[in-house]
């Protein structure tokens, strides 16, 4: 069999560099080109060296380890022993999915007879497994398993930063109370213009039963002041909630004018893990006719304001 030196070190080169920078990625690091490259270097180096020099000690674990750890530092620098070992494990972890990945694709794109064909047994019992892989397979299945390892990393991390916008939601009218979950909106920035009350829109279908007969599925295409002109006098004064409910209008996202129904909660108490209870008074309930969320995380959209209120402000005082 002929082993090409200079093949072997430039395959291991590009593998490493973008192993090093998977793992950049992975720690949302942003270590100098350079750095990395010369990381890069060494263990393409390490990997050639095999072909040169016949020392057994040369590719034992601690060395494998050691080189490994060398490269980490060469790419990411020192930061502290906890920077460190999690920059290690962000590598390991990267080689270790990559790996899986080239060998699994490859297996799933090459056709063999019998899967029988590739194995055999040694003496004391161990199974051997021949595994032949052409170099433009290698590149094809190693940039495939880069790409699933950073697509489902992005996912997870897109995730975990979406979760920590959800709140969980209490709201109160009267005796009654309505537990859902709503997602912190940055950008709302929906008020009463009169008065400059926050506005923290949720989905009409909560109350259904609460809202006059027809109203959640009518908000879905109609405008809400419509609704309210069809009260007479006699609905208005049996419907417990003709006094709680406001008209708010906004400006949708095609720029058109629109008016929103809204409904005028006793108290909105909000509460996140690792957060204390806010409890807010000054705050109306837009009712959107739709769905917020296509997956069903949240069903209500939360006014900023009400995430940045001052928990010892709005939490009255507990009687001694």
């Amino acid at each position: 069999m002929t082993v090409y030196v200079d093949l072997v070190f430039f395959t291991n080169l590009a593998v490493d560099g973008t192993v090093l920078l998977a793992t950049a990625k992975v720690r949302h690091l942003r270590p100098l080109r350079s750095r990395l490259f010369v990381a890069a270097i060494l263990g393409a180096l390490y990997a050639a060296a095999m072909f040169w020099a016949n020392i057994p000690y040369l590719y034992s674990f601690v060395v494998k380890v050691l080189i490994s750890l060398i490269m980490v530092l060469l790419s990411f620098g020192y930061g502290g022993p906890l920077q460190l070992v999690r920059n290690f494990g962000a590598f390991y972890l990267v080689n270790f999915a990559t790996l899986g990945g080239v060998i699994g694709l490859s297996f799933l794109l090459q056709s063999s007879g019998s899967p029988w064909g590739g194995m055999s047994y040694t003496a004391d019992g161990g199974v051997l497994l021949e595994w032949q892989l052409q170099l433009g397979l290698f590149v094809t299945t190693f940039l495939l398993s880069i790409w699933l390892f950073r697509s489902t990393s992005e996912t997870r991390r897109k995730r975990e930063d979406l979760e920590q916008l959800f709140w969980d939601i209490e709201i109160k009218v009267e005796a009654r109370s309505w537990p859902l979950r709503g997602l912190l909106d940055t950008g709302n920035r929906l008020y009463d213009p009169l008065t400059r009350i926050p506005v923290m829109i949720m989905e009409a279908s909560i109350w259904k039963e609460d809202l006059p007969p027809g109203w959640c599925e009518r908000l879905k295409d109609e405008s809400p002041d419509r609704l309210i002109s069809e009260m007479d006098a006699s609905t208005s004064e049996s419907y417990a909630w003709s006094n709680r409910l406001r008209l708010i209008p906004y400006r949708a996202v095609n720029g058109n004018s629109r008016l929103m129904l809204a409904v005028k909660p006793d108290v909105v108490l909000l509460s996140r893990e690792g957060h204390p209870p806010i409890e807010v008074t000054r705050v109306l309930i837009g009712l959107d006719g739709g769905t917020l969320s296509s997956e069903g995380n949240y069903r209500a959209i939360v006014h900023p304001d009400l995430a940045q209120a001052d928990p010892k402000a709005s939490v009255p005082s507990q009687p001694a």
